[in-house]
Parts: C-alpha cells; structure tokens; sequence
C-alpha cells in the first residue's frame, strides 16, 4: 500500500502539471476555434475478463463504469486522465456468485485530430489499479462455506482507439475500445476487452 500512495502522489503532481499545461494553451489559442479539452462519463462498458487465480481459470461478461478528460495540443497530440472500475461475475465450483472486480486510474498520451463533427483519437494509457477477488468454493443458500478473499495492486495498461461524434459544439457521444491488461502477483495475466460509449463534454 505504500508504493501505491507514492505512485498516486506522482500522478496528482503530473494532473497539476497537465492543468497548467491546458490552461497555457488555452491562452495561446484563445482567438482560435481549436478543442482545448474534453471530458465526460463513459457510462456503458460491456466487456470480457479473461484471467486465472489459484483455484481456476476465470472467463465472464464484465460491465463498467468510468470517466475520461482529454486535453489537446498543438494540432494533433492529446494526453490526460483516465479510470473506472469494472466487475465480472463468474461461476466456481458450487457457487454462482464469485466475482473478480478492478478499479484502476491514470494517464494516458497520444494522437487526436478532428474533421467536421468527427474526432478520432489513439493512445496508450498506464496506471495504478486494484483487484479485488471474492472466489467461492462451496455455498449454501447465502452462506459461504468455502470462501476467499483476496485484494492486491496491480500494474495496468491499456490501448485507447476513441471516435467522438459531435452533436453540438460543446457535446459529443463517444465510442471507445481498450484492452485492460495487469499481471497478478502470482504471475498470471488480466485481460479485459471492452467497448464503451459515454458523453463528452467540449471545450
């Protein structure tokens, strides 16, 4: 837990730095019609984990919830903050409700240009995440007569491939694909391919 304290600590500094960054360019462009930011919920996240813990391999739909603010500049180069949390319901051996949930938050860079009411963006996302992993083995009714909890921090990273279409202006709806992808301690790989659609807000 103290190494994930000191990673957040770096990446609140790096937010400062990207706001200050945004509010310059802001003011360098201010008599120009260019983007200097947008930002919004990603409300709608249907995915698939793959992953494995010390009982089983792990295979279900996941759902999701989340937010992304983007900050573009010069003319073709976006970074910003990114997170969410997801959860995947999964079957055990004589249970229906284990569950393997992960919440994760960070930055991410890379290319963005606009045409018309289009935008298309690619970039690469790192950052901080936790996993919690309620494993069920055997259950009776609602009590949990073989249960495991485990909770740990992990590494995650990530594809970002987003086309935004402008409604107005100031809103546009946004399509993205990402692949989370972390390393559990006892070495076995996350992976979560996931759509999401959400509302941006533009600036």
């Amino acid at each position: 837990m103290p190494r994930l304290k000191f990673d957040m600590d770096i990446i609140k500094k790096i937010i400062i730095a990207l706001l200050f960054l945004s509010l310059c360019n802001a003011l360098n462009a201010q008599e120009t019609k260019k983007d200097h930011y947008s930002g919004g919920m990603l409300f709608y996240q249907p995915g698939f984990t793959f992953a494995e813990n010390g009982f089983q391999e792990i295979k279900g739909n996941s759902n999701a919830i989340g937010g992304i603010l983007r900050f573009y500049f010069w003319d073709y180069f976006t970074c910003g903050v990114y997170g969410g949390s997801q959860t995947t319901h999964y079957n055990s051996n004589l249970s229906e409700n284990s569950y393997m949930k992960l919440g994760y938050g960070g930055l991410f860079a890379g290319g963005s240009f606009k045409t018309g009411k289009w935008r298309f963006t690619a970039s690469l996302f790192a950052g901080m995440g936790g996993v919690d992993n309620l494993h069920i083995e055997r259950q009776t009714g609602t009590t949990l007569d073989d249960a495991y909890l485990y909770h740990y921090s992990v590494f995650t990273f990530s594809p970002i491939v987003s086309v935004d279409f402008y409604l107005t202006s100031k809103i546009a709806l946004t399509f993205q694909t990402i692949c989370l992808t972390s390393r559990t301690p006892d070495k076995q790989f996350f992976y979560n391919p996931t759509v999401q659609l959400g509302v941006l807000f533009n600036r």
